[in-house]
């Protein structure tokens, strides 16, 4: 799921940079935010202030699995 909806701009893997520069990679989001904290926005609808990021909603058996899969890296 993670590189369907988000590798475009975003690094998933553990090491490779984002294809965006500006994209923050997924391992580092643990060291800025707390995981778990994401789990809302992500089941209101995770919105960014730039244009190049779509609307991204999740229902709640995906949000534990994105959660889990950040945990991970």
């Amino acid at each position: 799921m993670a590189d369907s909806l988000c590798g475009r701009c975003h690094a998933t893997g553990a090491s490779e940079p984002s294809p965006l520069a500006d994209a923050p990679p997924f391992r580092t989001l643990k060291r800025r935010y707390p995981v778990e904290s994401l789990a809302e926005p992500l089941a209101e609808g995770l919105v960014t202030g730039h244009p190049a990021m779509p609307e991204i909603q999740l229902e709640p058996a995906a949000i534990a699995d994105f959660l889990a899969y950040l945990e991970s890296l």
